[in-house]
């Protein structure tokens, strides 16, 4: 449940201002996936003249930043640095003292692999911006010093090319989130599931991550209906508590997947029957305000609001010490004070 409270923490990524890529392959396919141009950066050889524009620009330039956010950074360098701590997408890293984002043998290595693509009559000239399309033709390139403003226009003049892109926040935000969910689901999280599902459907387009949603979104309706083939199980077999309860965790736990309405349509059913003692459906009911409860503090923890998020699981905890829910919420007590 530790695991569940740090999935469901709501933190603010601090990222860096030039997020280089660190694996040269891996940069190329994230491209395909958000239909956004490479940009290879080498800084080495920049002239220490003080009157021409300094690397550190890029660093500063509002409207090349804004540029970057619109494709994928690469950095090679031969050079060894100094390191440096940095948070990249929320984890603290050593990196190039130098340059940043990256360690100085990843922008090492990624030299031989840029100058086997864009070398050009046996050499790679060097300071170079080289700009290419996720199957790495060369679109444009910018060989020696030169300023922001000119690789920005070439920049965007690539990026208007290929089409509409998908940002880097919202790609980070959306395969960050889908290996969240994936976990969730691996924790018997379907309510927390669905709900991050929900959050991450509002980030706008229509990219490679947006098609691995729907599978995910897909999944866990299948996941819905498989717990509803076994509450019928259940149900055959007489055991009528246990595949009520079976069911209405699939009426209140998946939000409004498809299966919800049959898991309440069977629930309807299945309270009107006679042959259900009114015991069973007084501990189906409490049941139900467990569930509730629990899934209070969980959303409350996903907000951030660890304090009224204790106060929910000690009410739970309180109120149906004796719950299917009691471990599960001692859990998340212990992670929410840790």
């Amino acid at each position: 449940m530790a695991m569940l409270c740090a999935l469901l923490l709501a933190c603010a990524l601090d990222q860096p201002k030039l997020p280089f890529t660190e694996k040269y392959d891996a940069a190329f396919a994230e491209a395909r996936a958000r239909n956004v141009p490479v940009l290879i950066v080498d800084f080495d050889g920049w002239t220490p003249d003080r009157q021409q524009t300094q690397p550190s620009a890029y660093y500063e330039d509002k409207e090349f930043l804004a540029a970057a956010e619109s494709a994928v950074l690469l950095l090679c360098s031969q050079e060894e640095h100094a390191t440096r701590r940095e948070e990249i997408d929320g984890t603290a890293r050593d990196v190039c003292g130098a340059w940043g984002g990256v360690p100085c043998n990843a922008h090492r290595d990624l030299l031989p692999k840029v100058f086997a693509d864009f070398g050009r009559d046996g050499e790679l000239v060097s300071p170079l911006f080289v700009i290419a399309d996720a199957d790495r033709h060369e679109v444009a390139r910018l060989e020696h010093e030169q300023p922001p403003t000119v690789v920005t226009a070439a920049l965007r003049a690539a990026a208007k090319k290929l089409g509409p892109g998908m940002p880097r926040s919202d790609y980070r935000a959306l395969v960050g989130g889908l290996a969240k969910l994936r976990r969730l689901q691996e924790l018997n999280e379907p309510a927390a599931a669905v709900a991050l599902l929900e959050t991450l459907k509002k980030i706008p387009g229509s990219f490679a991550p947006h098609a691995e949603l729907k599978v995910a979104e897909r999944k866990l309706d299948e996941a819905g209906r498989g717990r509803l083939q076994r509450a019928n199980e259940l149900w055959s077999a007489g055991r009528r508590l246990e595949a009520l309860i079976e069911a209405d965790d699939v009426r209140g736990s998946f939000g409004k997947l498809a299966c919800v309405a049959t898991a309440a349509a069977q629930v309807g059913g299945w309270e009107k029957d006679a042959a259900v003692p009114k015991a069973d459906l007084a501990e189906l009911k409490a049941h139900r305000a467990a569930r509730q409860l629990y899934q209070q503090a969980v959303d409350q923890e996903r907000l951030g609001d660890t304090k009224r998020a204790l106060a929910t699981v000690e009410k739970l905890l309180k109120q149906h010490p004796e719950s299917r829910f009691t471990d599960r919420a001692r859990s998340l007590r212990d992670g929410l004070k840790g």
